[in-house]
């Protein structure tokens, strides 16, 4: 039979009630985008706990280059990922072509972010040729927080 003691019952009750300051802060952002350009939608201030943690799908080589930056224009924090605006298309039946891919010309995409208090500009640079990797003069856009600014607590 197991037999518990005081100290186990502590511990145990500690990991239950320690469990939600394990979590981290993290930004959800919805971003629209059209053949104009893209635009924030909406943004969450989300605390995630560490077993349930998911970022954005990174990329070594994406073809979006998202940043977060300061006011002064200092880069906090800077990921690639894979193209939103690019979607895989079924196989057609007795297709030996395989899958394709279909560039869309509107819809909006979701970012997972971890929080940045000091954050002013959402840049994002994309790809001139969807699916390719990012180029140092690719076009860009930088989008302001700050109409999310008592939401996301920003400095």
């Amino acid at each position: 039979m197991f037999r518990s003691n005081k100290f186990v019952s502590v511990l145990g009750l500690y990991l239950c009630v320690a469990a939600p300051l394990s979590a981290a802060e993290f930004w959800v952002v919805k971003v629209a985008f059209d053949v104009n350009g893209s635009e924030i939608q909406q943004i969450q201030r989300v605390q995630i706990p560490d077993g349930q943690r998911r970022t954005t799908q990174l990329s070594q080589t994406g073809a979006v280059t998202v940043s977060l930056k300061n006011a002064d224009g200092k880069v906090l924090q800077q990921v690639s990922m894979d193209d939103p605006r690019i979607i895989r298309v079924p196989m057609l039946p007795g297709s030996a072509q395989g899958h394709q891919f279909v560039v869309r010309d509107e819809g909006d995409f979701m970012l997972v972010l971890p929080a940045q208090p000091d954050a002013s500009l959402l840049q994002l640079q994309w790809a001139e040729t969807p699916g390719q990797p990012v180029k140092a003069n690719s076009p860009q856009q930088q989008l302001s927080l700050q109409q999310f600014a008592a939401e996301l607590q920003l400095k």
